[in-house]
């Protein structure tokens, strides 16, 4: 009956993830009644244990409550509220099947949810090649890819994380075709979102890669991928500028040598692993621009103009605003769902944002100091469920590349609105989900059924 969850479960964040991310309310209430069907089969397999309440329900339950009672005091209406208590029975829900699920699950599970990732790189990376408006953004002159989530950075926030579980296992098994390729078109796809959030994200989880599973390991994993990532975005960098006319067959080109030369790289010597990839992908990079143009009006300069930039002036004023609401109401926030951001501009046109585009920012204006700190309890309590799973978790390599995905997804959270959508948090939460150990009642039944067996034989 677990086996039957967890299929369930990849169905729910293959629906979400390919269904815009689960923003609208059709798609949200397929994938929750799909995560509700999960958790149901796992629970009567498996009944709650003590650990279970105290580490999962019992924080989700207070953060739930708090935004409840936040509205009723406040006297808004108590929809966000509703909705900020639906998202956290999610969260258990997932977190409560992912544990109750067999190895053999886990690694089905875990496969399942890199090959949509994987459908999600492809579709975006069509999306900027071929002009493909339902797979792609327009933007500041440019192209971006935004798959089937509608939107760049949540793209990004999806196929990061799954890359960095890749790479990890990578490390463990570096001369594996099949996971060099996957890993290499989950960067190319990253990479063709020009999500700024999601570079800082990647190399911030590459960091935390390096020191669970060592710099060696970890440089012999990445390098391959990267490089082949890279030379794939530079054959794509054409097709970028809106200006420009659309050269898919070069794109297409381009990412048949990036996975080829990432291939490669996997079957050489560690010394050549290291440095052929990097000389190929020098020589790439001076070919690309040469394709795409140098100058301020060439394709490079352009993606320059708009994304190698820590400046975002509407961002930094929709923070701004955040914050000035959190000061005015510190303790209660404005209410769940309630933050209203507007300011004046410097052309003294009033603006508003839907979204801080920082998701702990975001909290604090809507739930204020106690909510937040609520949060931090539940953020804290998943750490250390995932962080004590380290010494029972049958694959290490696993483990730490879901460690390094959940800290690039934690910073990433803080320059972007991606806890609004269900299905990219439904991803992570399958990823950490999958490392967290079972029940102890569940181990138990295991080995007596595995004693009987014995006994039997």
């Amino acid at each position: 009956m677990t086996s039957l969850a967890g299929l369930v479960l990849l169905a729910a964040v293959t629906a979400g993830l390919l269904g815009q991310g689960a923003y609208y309310a059709p798609v949200q209430r397929l994938v929750g009644g799909l995560v509700a069907v999960a958790a149901v089969l796992a629970l009567v397999a498996s009944p709650p244990t003590r650990g279970d309440v105290r580490f999962l329900v019992v924080p989700a339950s207070a953060l739930a409550a708090w935004g409840v009672l936040d509205a009723v005091l406040l006297g808004v209406p108590i929809g966000g509220a509703v909705r900020l208590a639906v998202l956290l029975l999610g969260v258990v829900a997932v977190l409560l099947t992912c544990r109750r699920l067999s190895s053999e699950d886990r690694d089905v599970l875990l496969t399942g949810v890199t090959a949509v990732g994987l459908l999600v790189a492809l579709t975006g990376w069509l999306g900027v090649a071929g002009r493909v408006s339902a797979w792609a953004w327009e933007g500041d002159g440019i192209w971006r890819a935004s798959s089937t989530l509608s939107y760049p950075n949540a793209a990004a926030a999806v196929l990061v994380p799954l890359a960095l579980l890749v790479l990890a296992r990578l490390t463990e098994t570096p001369r594996s075709t099949l996971l060099v390729l996957a890993a290499t078109g989950l960067l190319a796809g990253s990479a063709a979102t020009m999500s700024r959030a999601g570079v800082l994200a990647f190399g911030v989880g590459l960091i935390a890669l390096a020191w669970l599973r060592g710099p060696g390991r970890t440089v012999r994993a990445a390098v391959g991928p990267c490089a082949g990532a890279l030379v794939a975005v530079g054959a794509l960098l054409p097709s970028v500028p809106a200006a420009n006319p659309t050269r898919p067959v070069l794109a297409l080109v381009g990412l048949s040598a990036g996975l080829t030369l990432a291939a490669v790289s996997a079957r050489l010597p560690r010394r050549l692993a290291v440095a052929v990839p990097a000389c190929v992908l020098l020589i790439a990079c001076l070919g690309a621009l040469a394709l795409a143009g140098r100058g301020p009006d060439g394709a490079a300069g352009l993606v320059a103009q708009s994304r190698v930039t820590l400046t975002s002036p509407d961002r930094s004023a929709a923070m701004h605003a955040a914050l000035h609401l959190t000061a005015a109401h510190p303790l209660t926030g404005t209410g769940p769902g309630q933050a209203e951001l507007q300011w004046r501009g410097s052309d003294g046109v009033i603006r508003f944002f839907g979204y801080a585009h920082n998701e702990y920012i975001q909290s604090a204006a809507e739930i204020g100091l106690v909510g937040l700190v609520l949060l931090a309890s539940l953020l804290v309590a998943l750490a250390r469920l995932l962080w004590g799973a380290r010494a029972t978790s049958p694959h290490p390599a696993a483990w730490a590349g879901t460690v390094a995905a959940t800290a690039a997804f934690a910073v990433h959270s803080g320059f972007d609105f991606i806890w609004h959508l269900p299905a990219v948090v439904l991803t992570v939460l399958l990823l950490t989900g999958a490392m967290l150990p079972a029940p102890a009642h569940t181990n138990a039944s295991r080995t007596s059924q595995l004693s009987r067996g014995e006994s039997d034989r």
